[in-house]
């Protein structure tokens, strides 16, 4: 058992940062050995777990580095380190470490709508993997590349989740100072092992498997008021909605992600609007410190200004934009989601936003927004407004399921040009 040699090896990779080095050890193979060393909890494994996020976030390299992670198993391998423990309490950093990097890889591989649907396939609760040491095969030749994975037989989507949104992984005391930082600034940071879970989540609501799951009905709860009894459905969307107030600014934009996501489900848009009251925790992070008016308060929900001077508006641009692009997609899912929006005050919010707003994608956004919502429907014939919304939207062509920025060039050495995603 050479771990020096194993140490030493992964130091070798790491020390290759230029752009033509990194695209050779791709060209050249190094994937599926970086991949069977980073499921050793050692030194040498984190260090190629670190490899293969730097590896899968340069240009031309991005694709070919992410087929190859889950060509031979890297959703599964991910997933079995993110779902590990601490052997013990002085091993908890490094743990954390390394669930860190697994997440950001899944976060990386389930940009593509190959590895969205291999994880949905992989961990989704109706397909659920039965427990049993599986030989790893190379997917692309079939070949066995002499090792097993145990698969857990467990929804391993509910567990990751579970976790995520469990506060005994967090070191609390260290995000909270997270609120004066971007997202780079976080994204290597361990202390919120599972914060890129929030990024899988908007990546998987890409694809229909993984928005159903987050938009299906998990369970009935019973609450009783008096002699009134009545049943209240919950799911994971709404119970991920609060990560939009969360410290951290990678969870947020995550979460505000998955959100715009869902928002492609017309269906689901009175589900959306009336039982999850989406429009509030989308308007939240949008609401600043402006003093209102009791006219402009009318309808609106009482969260968006009864913090007064004190309220801090959502400092991250990205996670800005992908939730006026959500209000701009619930538009569009017809004249009874638009008047709910106008009672519900969104022009308002919107309207004081665009004041301070530094971005010109932002704002070009919110004005495409309040064109719609201070249009004059009434008169116009039935239908007539839902198209011309509808084909506004299609025709800007921006407003497609978008995947989470790579972790990769939050956390690795970091590239200015990018893949497109179709």
């Amino acid at each position: 058992d050479r771990s020096d040699l194993r140490l030493a090896a992964s130091e070798a990779v790491l020390s290759v940062t230029d752009r033509d080095g990194m695209t050779n050890l791709i060209r050249h193979g190094i994937v599926q050995p970086l991949c069977r060393l980073s499921s050793k909890p050692e030194e040498g494994g984190t260090n190629a777990l670190l490899a293969l996020v730097n590896l899968s976030s340069r240009g031309v390299s991005f694709n070919q580095c992410v087929d190859d992670m889950i060509s031979c198993g890297g959703i599964s391998r991910m997933t079995e380190i993110a779902l590990s423990i601490p052997e013990s309490e002085s091993e908890t950093e490094k743990w954390a470490t390394r669930v860190n990097y697994s997440l950001a890889l899944l976060a990386n591989m389930s940009r593509i709508e190959v590895g969205a649907v291999d994880f949905c396939g992989a961990s989704m609760p109706d397909e659920a993997i039965p427990s049993s040491s599986i030989a790893n095969k190379d997917q692309s030749t079939g070949d066995d590349i002499g090792e097993s994975i145990r698969k857990p037989s467990k929804p391993t989507v509910s567990l990751l989740l579970s976790r995520f949104l469990s506060a005994k992984y967090v070191n609390s005391e260290a995000v909270d100072e997270y609120s004066e930082s971007n997202v780079e600034e976080c994204s290597s940071k361990s202390d919120d092992p599972y914060q890129h879970f929030a990024a899988v989540l908007m990546n998987i609501a890409q694809v229909e498997q993984g928005r159903r799951f987050v938009i299906k009905n998990l369970r009935k709860e019973t609450t009783q008021g008096n002699l009134n009894k009545y049943e209240k459905s919950t799911s994971v969307l709404q119970m991920i909605l609060p990560q939009l107030k969360s410290k951290n600014p990678v969870r947020r934009q995550g979460i505000a992600g998955a959100v715009k996501n869902c928002c492609f489900e017309k269906d689901s848009s009175w589900w959306l609007l009336n039982e999850v009251n989406i429009v509030s925790h989308i308007l939240y992070p949008l609401a600043g410190p402006e003093e209102l008016d009791i006219d402009e308060k009318q309808g609106m929900d009482p969260d968006l200004w009864i913090e007064g001077p004190d309220k801090l508006r959502e400092p991250d641009m990205t996670a800005r934009l992908l939730l006026v692009e959500s209000i701009l997609l619930l538009c569009s899912s017809g004249r009874k989601s638009r008047e709910l929006l106008r009672v519900q005050r969104t022009y308002v919010i919107l309207k004081m936003a665009d004041m301070i707003e530094e971005s010109e994608e932002v704002s070009e956004r919110i004005s495409e927004c309040v064109q719609f919502l201070r249009r004059d429907e009434d008169g116009t014939k039935e239908g007539s407004s839902d198209m011309m919304v509808e084909e506004y939207v299609n025709a800007s062509g921006n407003l497609l399921a978008l995947p989470a920025p790579s972790s990769s060039k939050q956390i690795g050495t970091t590239s200015d040009d990018f893949d497109d995603v179709d």
